[in-house]
């Protein structure tokens, strides 16, 4: 029992060393290169919220590490159709994350009416990033073929927005999708990811990369869907914050005081993303 209690207590301590990390690197790049906002320039960051949104990342990245997991049960148990034609929702986690990123989320959304909510997983997350892409093309067409529907809607949190614009500009989604949901996705890359491996989707989606260039080429926002983000100015993995706009997006939602691991767990973000999915196909 006291070596359980001991893990438990590092598990929890970790995260919190990390979220301290990322928000001095997110403060330094924030001073030294200044990219500000719409939302930037209308408020300013008040102390005491922002403290209070550091302790609340730090809480979900502990609640994400202890759930990680529970992937095991998430992708094994059977994946059905709840209502046969109607077009699925399908939550498309970031790097190095699993389906379990999204159970609250999901669990939400199935609470306000909608019956085909999928959470998938992709791996392993420092491969290429268009083999990774071609996962998430793969899932798409896989959960079509199930609901019978002839489109879905994606809601995807950091990298798994930038791997469903490949995959709709480049592996076949085109036509498939409806709407694309993206919570704090770096589209034009991060400067965070330098702290990462220096090769496959992490180097990809550095500020900039290649990669990133290629998808702005023909338009940022392919493939005939409609594009929303939701983003927050405190995110503390998209350097500079800018980065998670989108030229070409139909709307675009700012969540203040809310870190990259809390915006999968923040009512404002489930409610903005509802707003955004309304339509017949709800129910």
């Amino acid at each position: 029992m006291f070596w359980i209690s001991c893990l438990l207590l590092v598990l929890m301590l970790i995260p919190g060393a990390l979220t301290l990390v990322f928000y001095l690197l997110w403060y330094y790049d924030r001073r030294a290169f200044p990219s500000p906002t719409p939302a930037d320039r209308e408020t300013a960051l008040r102390p005491l919220p922002a403290l209070l949104a550091v302790a609340r990342e730090a809480i979900s990245l502990t609640v994400l590490v202890l759930s990680y997991p529970l992937r095991l049960v998430q992708d094994a148990s059977p994946q059905r159709s709840r209502q046969q034609g109607r077009k699925p929702i399908i939550l498309v986690h970031g790097y190095g994350g699993n389906s379990t990123n999204f159970l609250w989320l999901q669990w939400w959304l199935r609470r306000r009416g909608w019956a085909n909510v999928y959470s998938v997983s992709y791996t392993p997350p420092h491969i290429n990033a268009r083999k990774l892409a071609q996962q998430v093309a793969d899932h798409v067409n896989r959960i079509l073929a199930l609901t019978g529907a002839e489109k879905a809607d994606l809601v995807c949190h950091s990298m798994g927005g930038p791997l469903a614009r490949y995959a709709l500009k480049n592996l076949g989604l085109a036509g498939k999708v409806d709407r694309v949901i993206t919570l704090g996705s770096p589209h034009r890359g991060s400067r965070i990811s330098a702290l990462f491996a220096p090769r496959g989707a992490a180097a990809q989606m550095r500020y900039d990369s290649p990669f990133i260039k290629e998808l702005e080429e023909g338009g940022a926002c392919p493939g005939g869907a409609s594009y929303q983000v939701i983003y927050s100015t405190m995110d503390n993995f998209i350097l500079p914050a800018s980065s998670a706009l989108l030229d070409g997006a139909e709307r675009t939602v700012h969540v203040p005081y809310l870190g990259h691991c809390a915006l999968l767990y923040s009512r404002r973000v489930a409610r903005a993303v509802a707003e955004g999915l309304q339509d017949e196909s709800m129910r």
